[in-house]
């Protein structure tokens, strides 16, 4: 038996196309199966991210109550500091008006007929000019009107040398000079200038009068008179005593 004759470009195209049919097969069955496995990672992926969006989401409201709950709670120390702060005032100026009293009466020991009950020194916009805040008791035993003079006196550092400033240096030449006169006690406010150059360390005040056998003095630091006073905190006017008679 003869067989047809085949074409030879036939014979050699067929190898090829069986290897090419090969190949589609292959490739239909494998790496569609990739694909798939890729696209559920994909998915996969999509999926977590979404989570993470969402536990970013939760994370972010539970910052802001967080925060929320942080304020409030800086908002009550505030508070409550602030209340501290009223109670220790409150306490302080009572402690104040109980010296006070306890030193018109003469129930703190002192038999002094005249004193210093409190002095402070206040700066003010120009570095040489200082606000000078003091008040004088008197004994209730006593129960007599007391007047007499007031002197300032600051000593200190000029040009190297040591120097004492008296109350004519201190005060305006409009000042007229400082006098007392009560029976309670007497506020008094001034305001003194140092010399240019002038280095102050220490702060005097000398009261004289007909009534006393010696002058009261008394002298501080000048410093320790920007935060300290001689005995307590100042007090406001008892509405049950007058300070002049």
């Amino acid at each position: 038996m003869k067989h047809p004759d085949i074409p030879k470009w036939l014979l050699n195209t067929l190898p090829i196309t069986a290897i090419m049919l090969g190949v589609f097969y292959v490739g239909k069955y494998f790496v569609a199966d990739e694909l798939i496995y890729a696209n559920y990672q994909i998915e996969a992926l999509q999926q977590d991210l979404q989570t993470a969006h969402n536990q970013l989401d939760e994370e972010k409201v539970r910052l802001a109550i967080a925060e929320r709950e942080a304020d409030v709670v800086r908002h009550a120390n505030a508070l409550l500091r602030a209340s501290e702060r009223e109670h220790q005032d409150e306490v302080a100026g009572l402690q104040a008006d109980l010296a006070f009293y306890r030193r018109l009466g003469g129930a703190n020991g002192s038999q002094a007929p005249l004193a210093v009950h409190y002095l402070e020194l206040q700066a003010t916009q120009s570095p040489r000019v200082y606000r000078i805040l003091f008040t004088l008791t008197q004994n209730l035993r006593w129960a007599a009107v007391i007047s007499g003079r007031v002197q300032l006196g600051v000593d200190g550092i000029r040009n190297g040398v040591a120097e004492h400033l008296t109350e004519e240096q201190l005060l305006a030449e409009r000042e007229e000079p400082l006098s007392f006169r009560f029976k309670y006690f007497q506020q008094f406010e001034r305001l003194i200038t140092l010399p240019k150059g002038f280095a102050a360390n220490r702060f005097s005040i000398r009261l004289k009068s007909r009534g006393l056998p010696t002058a009261v003095e008394r002298s501080m630091d000048w410093q320790s008179l920007f935060s300290q006073v001689t005995n307590t905190h100042p007090v406001n006017e008892p509405p049950a005593l007058a300070a002049d008679d």
